[in-house]
């Protein structure tokens, strides 16, 4: 069995709880949400709404023994219900139970190839010793991508991404800090678990090219402020509370082997720079991927996520901020939202007035992800059926060419069918309140745009490049993101998508030590900008949480 060791604690206080198909088990508390216990057996359960219970995503099956569920439930059907399907999230444990995780809510395929692809083919190296290997890391909240090198003549052995452990002690870094706030001692668990995550990507790398890890003897990490303080075992909890400051800014560097990493006894582990708040060390990287202190004229780096990232070039300049779109971009709180994986709509286009799907995968649809929200949008937007406050056409005013899709949901409120089932109903479908959510979302991103271009003097058409970073920005069709409003209208050709920023960062600092310098001075020419103390950023969030009128 593997699982924890029922005997920490009286068996009458601890349940079994046993996961199919992974076959492993484990003991917890009465009252324990099968979330928490998947989380505690290791294992990924997708819920973009952190257990929030407003999502739906985390489906799972009752195989054997009974469960107590809440009003969660609301979202599944009769029939769902009638055959064991129930919310992890809303699930309570009271006796002993088996638990079946479908594909559709492991997450088996939510590390899509675009974490490994930096963009990036040629990269500076200083030649070293033959047989000596290196590790470069982007560590996210979410997913960890590492990359493993011959560092004698710079060449990419292999690559792999996995899960990051700690989405045990909560899927986004506020949960995380505010876990730490409550329990001090949580900081070594979370620490552990990064470090576990590490170990893992470092085993399969050297599976994979049939080398030991004590060849390896550099290794640099790209990551977000609370997952680089983390790692280094540096309470991030001053991350939540004004001014939000950092631990540390330059960058840093400590023996892998202190950490409890498998590699060799004399390899340096090395993070990067942290310009302030919620701008970390995996934005820097991004910053150098994109070569932003060589650029001569006025241009943007957005990250778009939950926590998106925006910095703005100007006169050798640098002004960064984050901003907290929230989750619609990763599929949560959007009704039939999902991350981007197998079976995920990414992208809508019409041709012909027909409505065309496709899906991750070439499979049948099960949801749409945050690029094929923006795609059906715009389309409605063209179409007639969302007007530029967001209202969603009802079937007696819809006038589009698609208004026989829309139909009224549950409230009496409009709804967008994408497709349908054998009997003629709408199986997956937009909502008003997808619409809004998405208004919101993309509201944010613009408006921490508009505030630094308004802070520095800049005009969106003076704007040389927009730079897209992370894997759903290389998912985004450019026009759709335009006609949204989600970025400043700039001609289509200024912007480009650059895959992984943050991993090829990694890459450069693991493979040129004058790059890993670099990466200090960018943050020597860095301004941090908290957009909460910039007056004009709500006024900013209203106006463009309006879509732009024709």
């Amino acid at each position: 069995m593997n699982g924890q060791d029922p005997t920490l604690c009286p068996a009458s206080e601890k349940i079994l709880v046993d996961f199919l198909p992974s076959g492993k088990s484990v003991f917890v508390p009465h009252g324990c949400t099968i979330l928490q216990a998947a989380r505690m057996a290791g294992l990924w359960i997708d819920a973009p709404c952190n257990g929030s219970q407003i999502c739906g995503k985390c489906r799972v099956r009752i195989q054997a023994g009974a469960v107590h569920s809440n009003s969660a439930v609301h979202r599944f059907s009769s029939a769902d219900l009638m055959n064991g399907w129930r919310p992890a999230c809303a699930a309570t444990v009271y006796e002993p139970v088996t638990i079946e995780i479908p594909p559709s809510s492991s997450g088996s395929r939510v590390l899509s190839k675009i974490l490994v692809d930096g963009g990036e083919l040629r990269l500076r190296h200083d030649p070293r010793v033959v047989g000596h290997l290196g590790v470069a890391v982007d560590l996210g909240t979410t997913s960890v991508v590492a990359s493993l090198f011959d560092l004698s003549n710079g060449v990419e052995r292999a690559s792999c991404a996995t899960h990051n452990l700690q989405i045990q002690f909560g899927d986004d870094v506020i949960t995380r800090i505010a876990t730490l706030r409550e329990n001090p001692a949580g900081l070594q668990s979370l620490q552990q678990s990064a470090v576990a995550t590490l170990s893992h990507l470092i085993d399969t790398l050297c599976g994979r090219c049939g080398v030991r890890p004590s060849s390896i003897y550099s290794m640099v990490v790209a990551g977000n402020t609370t997952m680089q303080q983390i790692l280094l075992g540096i309470d991030p909890s001053p991350l939540g509370e004004y001014p939000f400051s950092p631990a540390f800014k330059a960058s840093r560097s400590i023996l892998a082997d202190t950490l409890g990493l498998a590699v060799n006894r004399e390899a340096e582990l090395r993070v990067f720079p942290q310009i302030g708040g919620f701008v970390g060390g995996d934005t820097v990287a991004g910053l150098m991927a994109a070569d932003f202190d060589s650029l001569k004229k006025p241009a943007l780096l957005i990250d778009i996520g939950t926590n998106g990232e925006i910095a703005l070039l100007q006169e050798g300049r640098i002004h960064a901020a984050s901003t907290a779109a929230g989750p619609a971009f990763e599929g949560a709180r959007i009704h039939h939202g999902m991350r981007a994986r197998e079976g995920a709509i990414d992208q809508i286009w019409q041709m012909d007035g027909k409505l065309n799907l496709h899906t991750i995968g070439e499979c049948k649809p099960i949801g749409l992800c945050g690029s094929a929200l923006i795609d059906v949008v715009a389309l409605l937007l063209e179409d007639g059926l969302v007007d530029t406050t967001g209202q969603l056409g009802h079937h007696e005013s819809a006038r589009g060419i698609f208004a026989d899709r829309i139909f009224s949901g549950d409230n009496q409120q409009p709804c967008f069918a994408l497709t349908y089932d054998d009997n003629g109903c709408p199986e997956i479908y937009l909502t008003q309140r997808d619409v809004r959510e998405l208004q919101l979302a993309s509201g944010t991103m613009r408006a921490g745009i508009e505030t630094l271009l308004l802070k520095t003097g800049v005009q969106a058409t003076e704007l040389d490049s927009i730079f897209l970073a992370g894997g759903f920005g290389n998912y985004i069709r450019r026009e759709k993101a335009l006609a949204i409003g989600l970025l400043p209208p700039v001609h289509y050709t200024s912007i480009h998508f650059i895959g992984n920023a943050a991993l090829t960062g990694a890459k450069r600092g693991l493979l040129s030590r004058r790059e890993m310098e670099r990466a200090d001075q960018i943050l020597a020419i860095t301004e941090h900008v908290d957009l909460s103390a910039q007056p004009q950023f709500s006024d900013l969030f209203m106006e463009h949480m309006l879509f732009p009128g024709s």
